[in-house]
C-alpha cells in the first residue's frame, strides 16, 4: 500500500546515496531512537532525560547522544553488494535527513490545537516518520532476521499456496487478491533475488521495503489525532505502540491493519493517535490522570529494554511489569510459526484492559 511522499521516492533515496558517497566521515554510532525525538523529554542545563532499564529497575540520567544506539547498526555491507551502487551508510544518511525534517513537523504540533489533524501533507509526513520508527529498532531487526532464517528453513511457496492464507498476506501487504491471480501473485511475491546473502544487510533491506511499500501506506490511510495530557507521558525504545479493540487478545498482538490505535508519544504532554477507519473519536481530546497512567503502562510494556522520561519524573519506578516471555523460534514447525511476532509482556500474565476505551468501546 504505497503512498506518494518525497521521502519514499527513488530520487530522494538516490540523493541520500550521493551524499553518502561524497562524505568521507564514517558515522560509527547509530541511534535506533532518534536523538531529536528524545531531546523532547530533556530538561535542565545539561539537557538530560531519565532512562530506566525495565529488567533491573535501574534508573539514571544521561543525554540523548549516549543512549538508544549501537555501533554501525544500519551499515549495509556484503560480498554481493556493490558499494558504489549501495553506499554502506546511505540508510543512516536518509534517516538523518528525515529526522531533520521531522523535528520541524513535531515542533509545529506543539502549538497546534488538539483534535483531528486535517492537513494531508502533515499526515503523510507523520506516516513516513512513525512508520520508519516502527521498522528501525532492535525488535524489528530481530523480526527481519527471523524472516530471513525462515526463508532458508521452509518452502515459502508452499506456505503461501493456501486459499485462506494468501488473501490474508495480501491484505497485510496492501495487495489486491483475486482467486484467478492466486499463482501469479505467489510468483510476483517470490520474484527477484534477496537483497543480499549477508543476514544483516538482508534484514535492513527488508526493513526498508516494509517501511516504503507497506507500513507507511497503512498509516497514511488512518485518521490522525493530537491528544494532550496534563500529567507527564513517558516514551521507550519501541515507541510505536499498537492498541487493540476491547476484547482483542494480547497475543497475537494487533497488526497495523487491525489495531484500533497506533499510539506514538511526541513529548511529555502530547500524544499522536492514528485511528482505524471504523473509529470515531469524540471530545475531550485531553487524557484524564487515569488514562495517562494506562497509556504510560502500555508504552512501558511495549519497550524492549528501556523507558525514557523527563529527568525530574519517576513514572517507570512506580510500575510493575512482567518480563518478556522466553521465546525460541528455532522450534517452529512451519514458516508461519517461524515468523509470528513473539509474545509481549502481557501474553502470559493478567493483562490490563486496552487503554482509551472511551473511544474504542463506542465505535
Amino acid at each position: 500500500m504505497a503512498i506518494v511522499n518525497k521521502w519514499l521516492s527513488d530520487a530522494e533515496i538516490e540523493r541520500s546515496k550521493e551524499l553518502t558517497r561524497n562524505n568521507s566521515q564514517r558515522t560509527r554510532i547509530h541511534h535506533f531512537v532518534p536523538q531529536m525525538y528524545l531531546r523532547r523529554w530533556t530538561a535542565g542545563p545539561e539537557r538530560q532525560l531519565r532512562f530506566t532499564e525495565l529488567a533491573t529497575g535501574h534508573s539514571d540520567l544521561d543525554v540523548p547522544e549516549a543512549i538508544a544506539n549501537d555501533e554501525f547498526f544500519y551499515q549495509i555491507v556484503g560480498s554481493d553488494i556493490d558499494p558504489a551502487q549501495e553506499p554502506d551508510l546511505w540508510f543512516e544518511t536518509h534517516m538523518g535527513r528525515i529526522e531533520d525534517a521531522a523535528a520541524r513537523w513535531l515542533r509545529s504540533l506543539d502549538d497546534r490545537a488538539v483534535g483531528k489533524i486535517t492537513d494531508p501533507n502533515m499526515v503523510g509526513n507523520l506516516a513516513v516518520f512513525v512508520g520508519l520508527q516502527s521498522q528501525r529498532t532492535p525488535r524489528a531487526r530481530a523480526a527481519n532476521f527471523d524472516i530471513t532464517a525462515a526463508r532458508g528453513r521452509f518452502d515459502v511457496r508452499e506456505a503461501l499456496d493456501h486459499p485462506v492464507i494468501l488473501p490474508i498476506v495480501c491484505a497485510a501487504l496492501g495487495r489486491d487478491y483475486t482467486p484467478a491471480r492466486h499463482y501469479e501473485i505467489i510468483d510476483e511475491m517470490l520474484a527477484g533475488p534477496d537483497f543480499s546473502s549477508d543476514a544483516k544487510a538482508d534484514a535492513i533491506g527488508t526493513a526498508i521495503g516494509v517501511w516504503r511499500n507497506h507500513i507507511t501506506g497503512y498509516l497514511a490511510q488512518r485518521t490522525w489525532w493530537l491528544v494532550t495530557s496534563d500529567d507527564p507521558l513517558l516514551t521507550c525504545d519501541e515507541p510505536v505502540v499498537l492498541i487493540g479493540w476491547p476484547g482483542q487478545p494480547r497475543h497475537p498482538a494487533p497488526s497495523f491493519s487491525t489495531a484500533a490505535f497506533v499510539l506514538f508519544p511526541i513529548g511529555p504532554h502530547r500524544l499522536l493517535l492514528a485511528t482505524h477507519e471504523k473509529l470515531r473519536m469524540q471530545t475531550p481530546f485531553a487524557l484524564t490522570p487515569e488514562e495517562t497512567r494506562a497509556v504510560n503502562l502500555e508504552i512501558a510494556s511495549n519497550a524492549l529494554e528501556f523507558t525514557y522520561e523527563e529527568p525530574d519524573t519517576d513514572i517507570a519506578a512506580h510500575m510493575t511489569l512482567p518480563p518478556l516471555p522466553p521465546f525460541d523460534r528455532s522450534t517452529a514447525s512451519s514458516f508461519w510459526e517461524a515468523v509470528l511476532p513473539p509474545p509481549g509482556r502481557w501474553a502470559r500474565a493478567d493483562a490490563p484492559a486496552w487503554p482509551l476505551q472511551r473511544w474504542t468501546a463506542a465505535s
